[in-house]
């Protein structure tokens, strides 16, 4: 289209993928709010497709000023050329019906925020506490595991990874630091099952498991913008791993954030409301 080779403008070729990858993600969290969780879950829904709309319409607009050139250079100044300024009515078009779809979600947000209960949780049967001690356990185990696969084979194997894209060796120092990521992290999820244990002080040992995740979410996100900007079909699939990692890690960081912020809640009221009978026994 518009006589654009694939992979010739990198930063049309991400931005198409990462739509697109972005749309699947948000249309998933669309369906489990659905199923009965919670709201929140359909914000990146609406964000999503309400940039959806604005480059829509922006596309729309483009093919308006700008028709198609499929037809032959000589016929620029007729009439047919002229008629291929219609083809903006489709983008035009799926904006429309877009933005009906976000009007709908949006409504749906805001009744599901009316009738939103705090007790009980119908995704899950279990508490919000535990479920975050099994997943702090399940990481410490795999994060261990990992640290043993990398002293025994994956060094070796992200070095060469490492050489054929970039033309260099990695250092000791960079190996390093890689080894220590991976002790840092088996450190940080046992802190996450000490501190998920529902005591209040015991919160601030959340602190260092959401700063180390939510740095590797950013960094996962950079990530798959960048192999999404190549265009062999390998650095694709790894950007595609990249999102959908940060996306799970997410998630997960999210349910942590939850549980931190109401072991802070304090339960007390300052000022108590005065009893009827206590008048009238005066």
């Amino acid at each position: 289209m518009y006589g654009i080779r694939p992979c010739t403008i990198p930063p049309i070729d991400t931005g198409t993928d990462a739509t697109f990858e972005y749309s699947i993600i948000a249309n998933l969290l669309l369906v489990v709010a659905c199923v009965g969780c919670s709201r929140w879950l359909l914000v990146p829904w609406l964000v999503m497709y309400l940039l959806n709309t604005i480059l829509l319409l922006c596309l729309a607009i483009g093919m308006f000023v700008v028709p198609l050139p499929i037809l032959h250079q000589n016929m620029n100044n007729t009439i047919e050329y002229q008629m291929l300024r219609c083809l903006g009515f489709i983008p035009l078009m799926l904006a429309a019906a877009v933005a009906y779809f976000w009007l709908v979600i949006r409504s749906l947000f805001i009744e599901m925020g009316k009738g939103e209960k705090t007790e009980g949780d119908i995704c899950c049967p279990i508490k919000m506490k535990t479920g975050v001690q099994i997943i702090g356990g399940v990481l410490s185990i795999l994060s261990g595991v990992l640290l043993v696969l990398y002293f025994a084979k994956l060094d070796s194997l992200i070095s060469a990874k490492y050489q054929q894209s970039f033309g260099k060796e990695m250092s000791r120092a960079q190996l390093t630091l890689i080894a220590g990521s991976i002790l840092l992290a088996v450190m940080v999820n046992i802190l996450l099952i000490l501190g998920g244990t529902g005591k209040k002080w015991r919160r601030a040992l959340l602190l260092p498991w959401l700063l180390f995740y939510g740095a590797g979410i950013i960094l996962c996100l950079i990530l798959h913008l960048y192999y999404t900007s190549l265009c062999w079909r390998e650095e694709k699939i790894i950007g595609m791993v990249c999102l959908g990692s940060g996306f799970l890690f997410l998630v997960i960081w999210s349910l942590v954030w939850i549980v931190a912020a109401e072991m802070g809640d304090k339960q007390k009221t300052l000022i108590s409301r005065p009893n009827p009978l206590g008048f009238q026994r005066l």
